[in-house]
């Protein structure tokens, strides 16, 4: 599979006054995890893996029933339904605890969820010298560890805080990496990646339309396997679609 970088005539990196994308002569393939490499969500797959192997913690998740029924009616938002998860099921847990689920889960998903094509488009740009970005509202706890594997440089995720004596807090470090927030560090990440600024040309993959702001920034943006609401603004927009299959 061959990789031929092309300006979007409505990316805003494109818009800019500064040399056109033809003419950079650097490539950063920014792709999105769940339901573009994979196909489906994996913080909710690590937390269900996880709470089934530590059934006592159930006792603590009646107030994440309420979370999840609010985040259902659009009422409770996906930042807050993510701290709410994390709280319920992973507070307290040791960091051993952490890494021995941590390391059973990346081996079943590597193997069970990577949409084929997208193996192939990741090889694709790392054969031709381009730097990967893996960008993802999913938890460090296991992205980071995926992204290793699947051979990115860098990765930008939601992260979940620590206590000193290395147990899960039960909150967030930061923000939840998504739409606007992983736009900018998108943005943060290129600016710190190009010899030059805007040196690259910048081409984004994902499925879900709340990373639209991400798509139509950079220069070259995939729709893959969208969702019907990312689909239809493609259409509009003349955002390309491909479809990546499944395992």
């Amino acid at each position: 599979m061959s990789i031929s970088p092309a300006s979007t005539s409505s990316s805003s990196r494109s818009q800019s006054a500064e040399p056109s994308a033809g003419h950079r002569d650097e490539t950063i393939a920014v792709f999105d995890l769940d339901g573009t490499v994979t196909t489906r969500d994996t913080t909710a797959a690590y937390l269900a893996g996880f709470l089934r192997e530590h059934p006592r913690r159930l006792l603590n998740c009646a107030p994440l029933a309420a979370s999840a029924a609010g985040f259902a009616a659009g009422f409770v938002g996906n930042a807050e339904m993510k701290r709410a998860a994390v709280y319920a099921i992973l507070r307290g847990a040791g960091w051993e605890e952490i890494a021995r689920w941590t390391e059973r889960f990346v081996a079943w998903c590597l193997g069970a969820l990577i949409r084929p094509e997208a193996r192939s488009h990741i090889e694709a740009h790392a054969r031709a010298g381009h730097r990967l970005i893996l960008a993802s509202a999913s938890l460090d706890l296991h992205v980071e560890p995926i992204a290793r594997t699947l051979g990115f440089n860098d990765v930008i995720c939601t992260k979940v805080a620590w206590t000193s004596d290395r147990r899960i807090s039960g909150e967030l470090d930061g923000d939840n990496i998504r739409g606007d927030k992983k736009l900018a560090a998108v943005q943060r990440a290129v600016a710190a990646a190009e010899s030059a600024p805007r040196s690259a040309v910048v081409i984004a993959y994902s499925d879900h339309h709340a990373d639209l702001p991400l798509l139509r920034w950079a220069d070259q943006a995939v729709a893959v396997n969208p969702t019907r609401r990312l689909a239809a603004t493609a259409a509009v927009e003349g955002i390309p679609v491909e479809d990546w299959g499944r395992p």
